[in-house]
């Protein structure tokens, strides 16, 4: 069996293609896999989760730098970078051996770990177990690491453009598109609409105060290529067809603010509420060989057809604040997000265009 570390080639691939290039997993998954398809989704969900849910805030994030729709037919193209702080207990996981049938400790004790974003360190004495036919229990370690990186980045890049009456339509679009073994695709739709208009108490007020939702969904295919292949040198009692092996990532997200600036000549002061919902899928499909402990105690091929599919999903209430510099066609912004119990963030950028 080639020895893959399919964790960090998952990750590393979905990064890539869609921007967050600095995070990489170092979990064996191939170890994981040894302790059997629920044990090791159970593993997995809980090592991988701030991975997909940050993935998802990102998504909700950076999508204003102020209150003010453009005017009709004025436009705005953003770059700029978002990146969700993952917080201390979001860094490790409890694995309670009550919880799972083929994975162990020493001693039978919960057992800290680190998730994705957790130190670098592997716990001491964690293990899959396996029984030969005389039912002597034979035991694997197993490494769990994370990347000792406690943020989570994406890239942002948007084109705001005026209509009427006080709204601006925002776009974040990557069309779908195959190249080679990689099929990815990223849609956003935002639509900021003036609301002060409305309210006739308020309209000479001097402030701009608008009404903000978004919409997004991301998705990563990856096939034709083996993650992991059979040891030529392992027996395998029942062969099977490997080149089916895919990855299939999916996130969608959306957020609904209500957000207030202030215009001081250069300067752009802006700050709103956020109720926002993301939901994360992560899956690998097809046949994979496990080179496990056969009956004899001899190593031999165990097959597992589509092994892991894990989720993370959450709705967040929240709070922002920001500042937005206007220099000609430029301007640069920055802003921070607050989440209780949640995943914070900060975003900076640029907007090139034409403002108001």
């Amino acid at each position: 069996m080639k020895k893959t570390n399919l964790l960090k080639r998952i990750l590393i691939a979905i990064v890539f293609l869609l921007g967050m290039n600095q995070v990489k997993a170092q979990s064996d998954m191939v170890q994981l896999l040894k302790s059997g398809k629920a044990d090791a989704n159970l593993l997995i969900r809980d090592y991988a989760a701030p991975f997909l849910e940050t993935f998802g805030n990102n998504l909700n994030s950076g999508w204003y730098s102020t209150a003010a729709p453009l005017k009709t037919a004025r436009f705005t193209l953003t770059i700029g970078a978002t990146a969700s702080m993952v917080p201390v207990d979001k860094q490790n996981f409890t694995i309670n051996p009550a919880n799972y049938t083929n994975i162990v400790t020493t001693g039978n004790l919960p057992l800290s770990a680190p998730t994705i974003f957790g130190p670098k360190t592997s716990p001491v004495g964690l293990y899959a177990i396996s029984k030969n036919s005389s039912g002597v229990i034979l035991k694997t370690p197993i490494e769990l690491t994370g990347t000792g990186v406690n943020m989570s980045p994406l890239p942002v890049a948007q084109l705001s453009i005026g209509l009427i009456k006080g709204t601006e339509v925002m776009i974040r679009v990557f069309p779908k598109l195959e190249i080679g073994k990689y099929k990815a695709g990223y849609f956003g739709l935002g639509l900021k609409h003036d609301i002060k208009q409305w309210m006739p108490f308020m309209s000479k007020m001097p402030f701009e105060l608008s009404f903000i939702g978004a919409f997004t969904k991301a998705s990563l295919d990856i096939s034709g290529s083996n993650f992991l292949s059979a040891d030529a040198t392992v027996y395998n009692p029942s062969p099977l067809d490997y080149s089916n092996q895919s990855i299939n990532f999916s996130s969608t997200a959306w957020n609904m603010n209500l957000v207030i600036s202030k215009k001081l000549s250069l300067l752009t002061l802006f700050g709103g509420i956020r109720l926002s919902h993301y939901s994360t899928t992560l899956a690998l499909k097809g046949n994979y060989p496990i080179t496990v402990k056969g009956n004899t105690g001899a190593n031999e091929i165990l097959n597992m057809v589509d092994p892991i599919e894990i989720d993370g999903s959450g709705t967040n209430f929240g709070i922002n604040a920001g500042l937005r510099i206007k220099l000609a066609i430029l301007a640069i912004f920055a802003e921070g997000s607050y989440v209780p119990g949640g995943y914070s963030s900060v975003t900076a950028g640029l907007n090139i265009g034409f403002f108001n």
